[in-house]
């Protein structure tokens, strides 16, 4: 993604000499580009409408998503557990505020939160394979972190797509009419089954005396969520000190490298669907020192 820079707060200004001044100014940058696009089956995967042309391959799937997201337009991760990893070229420091941000789609009464992962590359291969840490956020307390879902390749076009879960569950992603591509289940995913794994949120849908489902916002730490604490210039703000370990416990990283986006809520309700986290931007806050 092309880099760009927005100035968001100046700081003090220091003289070296006579002639020069250096400024301090927190700027906002993007990931420079996506790694991975694994999305859950969903009503918005592969289909023209969502600018899906000839996406057959992992590879196409990534410069699909980074062309999206540098156009601004949304990027769905389909149903629960469905995922976008970004890369940071220079990684990003931990400091004393929110360093990370997410830009969906979410508007008051129509939250679909994804939970978000960060990483250190520790080996320092450039890839997203050392661990991965989740951002606790407001609902980490009522999740499941160990969940586990299986979603099976449709055996025919325009069939439902079914899933069964580690915990015992089973539905479908159900088809709809206003999505009519031949298959909801990513064209680019091969084998006849994919297997996701993550946390699992508490469903967030409600429905009002008028009829209508509601998409609640949860309090804070997730994307695409309306949040009155950390929706801030419409994108979700994060930070990298809520970093916890495996088993809950602060993993205290000085840096991150990775960050990932990953659908929450596994819930779907006529007429909207599937609760899917949508993504048109991903980033970092930074402070830099320039000369004036």
């Amino acid at each position: 993604m092309k880099r760009y820079a927005l100035l968001i707060l100046a700081a003090a200004t220091a003289a070296c000499n006579s002639s020069e001044e250096f400024v301090s100014a927190r700027v906002s940058q993007p990931a420079d580009r996506i790694v991975e696009y694994t999305p859950a089956p969903g009503q918005f995967i592969n289909e023209p409408q969502s600018g899906f042309t000839d996406v057959t391959t992992p590879e196409a799937a990534c410069a699909y998503a980074e062309q999206r997201i540098a156009q601004g337009a949304y990027v769905s991760l389909g149903g629960w557990g469905g995922t976008l990893v970004a890369r940071f070229d220079e990684p990003v420091p931990a400091g004393n505020d929110y360093e990370l941000w997410v830009r969906g789609n979410t508007f008051d009464g129509s939250s679909e939160p994804g939970v978000i992962h960060v990483m250190q590359d520790e080996n320092g291969d450039g890839l997203p394979n050392d661990t991965w840490y989740e951002l606790k956020g407001s609902e980490y307390d009522r999740s499941d972190t160990g969940y586990e879902i299986t979603y099976l390749r449709p055996a025919q076009p325009g069939d439902d797509i079914a899933w069964r879960d580690n915990r015992g569950g089973e539905g479908v992603v159900a088809r709809n009419e206003y999505h009519k591509q031949e298959s909801y289940f990513p064209a680019w995913v091969g084998g006849d089954a994919l297997t996701l794994r993550g946390t699992l949120l508490p469903s967030n849908i409600t429905q009002a005396d008028d009829g209508r489902y509601v998409m609640v916002s949860f309090g804070w730490g997730y994307a695409d969520n309306a949040s009155s604490r950390d929706l801030i210039g419409g994108v979700n703000c994060l930070r990298i000190a809520n970093a916890v370990t495996a088993d809950g416990e602060p993993a205290n990283l000085t840096q991150v490298d990775f960050i990932k986006v990953q659908t929450g809520v596994n819930d779907a309700r006529p007429l909207i669907g599937e609760i899917s986290t949508e993504v048109c931007g991903i980033g970092c806050f930074r402070t830099v020192t320039r000369k004036e």
